[in-house]
Formats: structure tokens, sequence, C-alpha cells
């Protein structure tokens, strides 16, 4: 074990907490909302969404844990990109189908690229030697 293992895991806390707020989300989307299916279909996209990505997140963080030094860094950016980016993603969703409007032009595209790059930060990850 290392110093650096008895430092609090900030980001399982934070994909353990969008996972969280993923499946509260996507209880009101299945019953709180209208019955127009169009909306609740955007609704779930974003849960789904950040649904997936918070589970990658864990992993990212869990593949941290296996790393040690910069690719254990990079680990971590990864899981925190994944994070940033799905929330981004689905919270644009939420407001257009709460509000009917975009709160952030270009929000969800912006919330996508970040959420690619999450994903080939922690592909280069993979490949780097342990």
């Amino acid at each position: 074990m290392t110093d650096t293992d008895s430092r609090p895991d900030y980001l399982s806390a934070a994909a353990a907490l969008s996972a969280a707020a993923a499946v509260g989300l996507g209880a009101y989307g299945a019953h709180g909302l209208g019955k127009d299916p169009s909306l609740i279909d955007i609704w779930q996209t974003g849960v789904a969404y950040q649904m997936w990505h918070a589970l990658g997140a864990l992993a990212c963080g869990w593949i941290a844990t296996r790393r040690s030094g910069r690719s254990a860094m990079l680990g971590r950016i990864s899981g925190w990109l994944l994070i940033g980016g799905s929330v981004a993603f689905a919270i644009s969703l939420y407001a257009f189908v709460l509000n009917g409007i975009v709160p952030i032009e270009g929000l969800a595209p912006a919330g996508g690229m970040i959420m690619i790059s999450g994903w080939l930060l922690i592909g280069v990850v993979a490949l780097r030697r342990a």
C-alpha cells in the first residue's frame, strides 16, 4: 500500500453519486413526466448516458488503483472526463425536456466529445505498461 491509498477516493464517490442521481432521474422520467413518448425517450437517453458513464468512471478509478505514477493519474483523469461529459450531456437533455429550451448551446455535443476523450484516454492507459 502506498501513502496515496489512504486518501479519499473522490472519483469513485462522484461516480456513485452520479449513478444514484441517474436512478432517481430515471424513476422520475418513468413516473413523473407527461405522456409525450419523444420527451420520455430524450430523458431516458440522458439517464442511460449518465449511468453508463458513472459505471465507466468507477472502472477508471479501479484501474487507477492498479497502476502507479502517470498511468494512475491518467486513469483518474479519464474517469473525471466521463463524469463531467456525461453530466453536461445529460443536464442539457433534462433541461430541454423540462423547459423546452437548450440551456447552453452546444453543451450536449461538447459533453459527448468529453466522454469520447475519457474513453480514448482510458484506452491509452490500458495500453501502457503497468
